[in-house]
């Protein structure tokens, strides 16, 4: 049995209306450990015990992000690149899964070319090395917040320098949401045979201060 259970799906196609349509879920799951310890023919349950802390552990983090995105409105038009420097902010939550290995999820929002960027984390994982450094990978779903919105697939890692000072760290991100779609509704959408929806590729650079509680 493994420390933990991880799983995702994505879901996407059309409608018999002809719009598409696409999900991105994930999950994960911290198994509980047993063991069994008897001597003399008798037995009894006894909880398999770990050396670390499994408190769920609540933090939050602020900073600035550098932005760029690739604005790819139709097949005919050349992609129009875009960036920009915004504040960025999350909450997360996480807890350890071995001696040095945290499993958690995050919420994140940005600014991008004016308009909101919603992402979650939805699997955070984080290796704790025996230094301060900590390095960290993630992948989730994004909401690119237009006229309609966006949504598309959210992944990226992190390095982190933990306890600058009491429950206090610092670190740099570099993340991607990639094939955000939207779908061409509105009457001012490009109107295309080939292609009816517009993509979008946002890279962000964050650098983040985490308060830990």
């Amino acid at each position: 049995m493994g420390a933990f259970t991880v799983g995702g799906e994505i879901y996407a196609g059309r409608n018999v209306f002809g719009d598409s349509f696409s999900r991105v879920s994930a999950f994960f799951r911290v198994n509980d450990f047993m063991g069994t310890r008897g001597s003399g023919g008798s037995g009894s349950d006894l909880e398999f015990s770990e050396s670390y802390d499994k408190t769920v552990e609540v933090f939050v983090e602020a900073g600035a992000s550098q932005n760029h995105v690739r604005i790819d409105l139709d097949a005919i038009q050349p992609p129009i690149p875009e960036e920009n420097l915004a504040p960025h902010v999350a909450i997360g939550v996480r807890k350890a899964v071995s001696d040095r290995s945290d499993l958690g999820a995050r919420l994140e929002l940005d600014e991008v070319n004016s308009h909101n960027l919603l992402s979650v984390r939805a699997i955070d994982y984080r290796y704790r090395f025996q230094n301060p450094l900590a390095l960290s990978v993630f992948v989730g779903a994004s909401r690119y917040d237009l006229a309609t919105p966006a949504y598309g697939l959210y992944y990226g890692l992190g390095l982190q320098w933990r306890d600058i000072f009491p429950t206090w760290d610092i670190g740099v991100d570099a993340r991607r949401a990639t094939k955000v779609a939207r779908d061409h509704v509105l009457r001012d959408d490009p109107t295309s045979a080939v292609r009816p929806d517009s993509f979008y590729t946002i890279t962000g650079y964050s650098l983040v201060l985490t308060k830990r509680f």
